[in-house]
C-alpha cells in the first residue's frame, strides 16, 4: 500500500509542476509563424532541436511524410539535412513520433504544440516513479529517501528544464531505466521473465530512433541483462553452466528493430546504413556550390561523403569535455546542481560492497561521461546546464540516496542535503521558468552577453517566462516573482518534511541490501 501511495504521490507532483512550467503557447503554430518570431528567447522554439522536431511532426499530421516541405525546411533551419531534392531534420524521427497523438489530441483544443510538449512531460514522469522503485526495489531504501532520490532528479536538477520542451535526454533516461530494471526483474522472476527480456530486447532496439547514442548509453544495461540471462548449476562436484532460452526467443525484438531502423534509412536516404545525422546540411551545399562553382549534386556528394556522425568523438578530447561537463561556470554539474556531489559521497561509501547492479549503474554514468567529453560539442550547444547528462543525473540522484541512508551522522547529512537542495532547486526552477537559450562562454564573452543562470536571472526579473500557464493565466493574477515562490516554497516543505518529519514516524532502520 505505501508503494501504491507513494507512486500516487510522485504522478499528483511530477504532473502538477511540470504543468505549471511546461513551455508553449495558446495555438496551432504552422511554419510560417515560427522563424523570426516564436524562435526567440523564453518562445517553445527558441532552440533548433524542439523546433526540428516539432516540424516533423507537423509534417508527419499534416502532410504524412518525413520530408519536409521547403516553408517547413526554412523553419526548421539549421538543422536540416538534403537528399534527392528533399529535405529532413538531423535528429532520428522517435521523438516526433512520440509526440504525434498528443499533437493531433492538442491540435483539437487549438494546443498543437502545447500538446507536443507534453509528451516529454509524460516521460519525465515515468522516470520519477522508475527511480522511486529501483531505489525501493534493488537498492532497499527507505520510501522517504526513495521520494527524496525521485524529487531531486525531478525538480533539484537541469533535467526539470527539459522535461518541459521537445527534447530527447527524458525518453532516452527512461529507456537506460527502464531496461536496467526490466533486466532486474528478468533476473529475479521465474515464470514471466520471457515478458521482461521481450521488452529489453525491444526498447534497446527501438533507442535508435530516439538518438543514435544510445546504442552505446544504454550498452551497459544491455550487459546486465545479459550476464542475468547465465545460470549454472552444481551437481557431485560439476559445473553446469546454461543460457536461459528466454533471451534468444525474444532477440526478434531487437532484430525486427534494426530491420525497421534499416528499413527507413534505405526508403528516404537511399541506404540502410545512412542515417539521418550524416547528410548534408543545405546551407553547406549552397556555400560550395558558390566557393567550387560545382553543380549542386557534386557538392552533395563531396559533402556527404565526408559528413559522419562518429567523426564527432573524440578521444583527445576528454581532459577537456569532463572539465565543461562537471566544473565549468558555463555548463558545469557542480556549479548548477551541487547536490550531485553527495552522489560522489554514496560511490565511496559502497566501493567495497560493488554488486552487479551498482556495478551497471557506475557503467551507465561513466558511458554517458565519458561519450559526452569526447564529443566536439559538451556544450550541448546554446543550452542549461549539461544537458548531455541528465540520464547521468537520474543515477546520481540514487546514490544520493545510498548516501543518505548509510551517512552515521545522521543529522548533518540531513541538513547538508537540504540546504543543497534548497539551491540546487532554486537554480533549476529558475532555468525551467524562463529560457535554455544560453550560450557557452566562449560564445558569451565574443557576442559581450553573460552566460549560465546569470542571463536567467535577466530574464526572471524582467518578468520574462516559457511557461504556458504563467503567461497565458497566472501572470494576470502575480508577478513571475510571486509564480517562482508559489511553486519554490512547496517543493521545499516536501524535501523538508521528507528529511526531518517522516523519519520521526518510523523509527525501524532500514539498511540497503549491499
Amino acid at each position: 500500500m505505501k508503494t501504491f501511495l507513494s507512486i500516487i504521490f510522485i504522478f499528483i507532483v511530477g504532473v502538477v509542476l511540470y504543468s505549471l512550467i511546461l513551455r508553449g503557447i495558446y495555438s496551432n503554430p504552422q511554419g510560417s509563424s515560427i522563424k523570426n518570431n516564436l524562435d526567440q528567447a523564453t518562445k517553445p522554439f527558441e532552440l533548433s532541436p524542439e523546433r526540428g522536431r516539432y516540424i516533423l511532426t507537423m509534417s508527419l499530421a499534416e502532410n504524412r511524410s518525413f520530408a519536409l516541405s521547403r516553408q517547413l525546411a526554412d523553419a526548421a533551419d539549421p538543422d536540416v539535412g538534403y537528399h534527392e531534392g528533399r529535405f529532413y531534420i538531423f535528429f532520428p524521427p522517435g521523438v516526433s513520433v512520440l509526440a504525434l497523438p498528443f499533437y493531433n489530441l492538442g491540435k483539437n483544443y487549438n494546443l498543437s504544440q502545447v500538446g507536443s510538449f507534453f509528451t516529454i512531460a509524460i516521460f519525465a514522469i515515468l522516470n520519477l516513479i522508475l527511480i522511486f522503485k529501483i531505489a525501493r526495489d534493488i537498492f532497499k531504501l527507505p520510501f522517504s529517501i526513495s521520494l527524496i532520490s525521485s524529487i531531486i532528479f525531478g525538480f533539484a536538477s537541469t533535467s526539470w528544464s527539459y522535461a518541459i520542451t521537445l527534447y530527447q535526454h527524458h525518453v532516452t533516461t527512461f529507456a537506460i531505466l527502464s531496461i536496467f530494471y526490466s533486466a532486474y526483474l528478468f533476473k529475479k522472476a521465474k515464470k514471466w521473465n520471457w515478458i521482461f527480456a521481450g521488452y529489453t530486447w525491444l526498447v534497446y532496439g527501438m533507442a535508435l530512433f530516439l538518438d543514435y547514442p544510445n546504442l552505446f548509453l544504454l550498452a551497459p544495461a544491455m550487459l546486465y541483462f545479459l550476464v542475468n540471462s547465465f545460470y549454472y548449476s552444481v551437481k557431485s562436484q560439476e559445473i553446469t553452466v546454461g543460457l536461459k532460452i528466454q533471451i534468444l526467443i525474444t532477440s526478434i525484438f531487437f532484430i525486427g528493430s534494426i530491420l525497421l531502423h534499416g528499413y527507413y534509412n534505405q526508403i528516404n536516404f537511399g541506404s540502410w546504413k545512412k542515417v539521418s545525422g550524416s547528410l548534408a546540411g543545405i546551407k553547406r551545399v549552397k556555400e560550395q556550390e558558390k566557393l567550387k562553382n560545382l553543380n549542386k549534386d557534386k557538392a552533395l556528394a563531396e559533402i556527404s561523403g565526408k559528413k559522419d556522425v562518429t567523426g564527432f568523438f573524440k578521444e583527445e578530447d576528454l581532459p577537456r569535455g569532463f572539465a565543461i561537463l562537471l566544473f565549468s561556470t558555463d555548463r558545469g554539474l557542480f556549479l548548477y546542481a551541487p547536490i550531485f556531489i553527495l552522489a560522489l559521497l554514496g560511490i565511496y561509501s559502497i566501493r567495497n560492497k560493488i554488486t552487479p547492479e551498482l556495478g551497471t549503474l557506475l557503467g551507465l554514468v561513466g558511458v554517458n561521461l565519458f561519450l559526452y567529453a569526447s564529443w566536439g560539442d559538451p556544450w550541448g550547444g546554446w543550452a542549461y546546464g549539461p544537458r548531455y547528462l541528465i540520464p547521468s543525473m537520474a543515477i546520481l540522484s540514487i546514490f544520493i540516496g545510498i548516501w543518505l541512508n548509510s551517512a552515521k551522522h545522521k543529522l548533518i547529512s540531513r541538513v547538508t542535503t537540504f540546504i543543497l537542495f534548497a539551491y540546487s532547486c532554486f537554480i533549476a526552477l529558475l532555468g525551467a521558468l524562463t529560457t535554455n537559450q544560453v550560450p557557452p562562454k566562449v560564445e558569451a564573452d565574443f557576442l559581450k552577453m553573460k552566460y549560465n543562470f546569470l542571463l536567467n536571472w535577466d530574464y526572471f526579473m524582467d518578468g520574462k517566462s516559457g511557461s504556458f500557464i504563467f503567461n497565458e493565466f497566472a501572470s494576470k493574477h502575480m508577478s513571475l516573482q510571486q509564480y517562482f515562490v508559489m511553486i519554490y516554497i512547496p517543493l521545499i516543505l516536501i524535501v523538508f518534511i521528507l528529511l526531518f518529519i517522516v523519519p520521526l514516524f518510523g523509527n525501524r532502520k532500514q539498511k540497503a541490501n549491499f
